[in-house]
């Protein structure tokens, strides 16, 4: 089904500009997105990059605002609302080949199909060489050891061996979340895709986690072919690691499970954590949370 541009639900009619065959970042608030791993690592992109704003999706047809609220703020007694926000960015990348476009939004509740054909129709007008997802979920791993990536990579164009960069190839079926429904919208076009998923150490899932998103900024450098300024991501992860180990050595029912964890790391079987255990580690490490930047 072709749609063009003046079909599309924009708040504002998109600005175009000449890019290389640029590539699509994506990343969604929602049930893609276990501690906010994915969306953080796109907003430091945002953060770290000089980019230009394309488009802006009006949220009316996609979001059931009776879950997905609107938020209001007061500034200098004047109230504003914010609705969800769907918003694609390009950046020029002179030392690659391809340039860059990044979108960053929230899950939809509402017509998936219509909401995916934004980004192909958007493709088609840019010529988008390829998509890169990104997600995050939990799982039963140790936050001690590098974070583990899961993902794939699907369709005829420069696929890259995901292995090679330390991502397993993932397996899963059951539910999925509009990234699912995206690749199979993209791939439906001819182009290449590929999803990377940071493992969440389900202990911490109520903490962001800077270093399931500087994994996935590792990684995704290796596919753009260029070096990003990862640095100060770098040490955040690393005041994280210590907040956490912190909060273990006061914990010692705690520091014990994530021990059992280690030990069972890549067997079939992980040790089970009641859910006071989890809650009660959960509530510690917000108390503990490292300062942004």
């Amino acid at each position: 089904m072709n749609v063009s541009m003046e079909e599309l639900p924009f708040l504002e009619k998109p600005v175009l500009p000449r890019l290389r065959r640029p590539v699509l970042v994506a990343a969604f608030a929602g049930w893609n997105d276990a501690a906010q791993a994915a969306t953080f690592a796109v907003e430091t992109l945002l953060r770290l990059l000089g980019t230009t704003k394309l488009a802006e999706v009006d949220p009316e047809e996609f979001y059931d605002f009776t879950e997905a609220r609107p938020i209001i703020t007061l500034t200098e007694q004047k109230r504003s609302i914010t609705w969800p926000q769907n918003r694609f960015f390009a950046h020029r990348l002179p030392a690659a080949e391809r340039d860059l476009v990044l979108f960053l939004g929230v899950e939809p509740q509402l017509r998936w199909r219509t909401y995916c054909r934004i980004f192909t129709t958007l493709a088609d007008e840019l010529d988008v060489s390829q998509l890169i997802s990104l997600g995050a979920l939990l799982a039963e791993v140790p936050h001690t050891i590098e974070p583990k990536l899961t993902g794939f990579a699907a369709g005829t164009e420069n696929i890259p061996n995901l292995e090679i960069l330390g991502v397993e190839m993932s397996s899963y079926e059951g539910p999925t979340g509009v990234i699912g429904a995206l690749h199979d919208a993209w791939l439906a076009t001819g182009r290449p895709a590929v999803s990377l998923w940071g493992n969440v150490p389900h202990y911490i899932s109520a903490t962001p986690n800077p270093g399931v998103s500087l994994a996935l900024l590792q990684r995704l450098a290796v596919l753009l072919g260029v070096d990003l300024p990862l640095e100060a991501l770098q040490l955040r992860a690393s005041a994280f690691r210590t907040q956490i180990d912190e909060a273990l050595q006061e914990n010692p029912e705690a520091r014990e499970y994530v021990e059992q964890l280690e030990a069972g790391y890549g067997t079939e079987a992980p040790p089970p954590a009641g859910p006071e255990l989890i809650d009660e580690l959960e509530r510690y490490l917000r108390g503990r949370r490292p300062p942004e930047g």
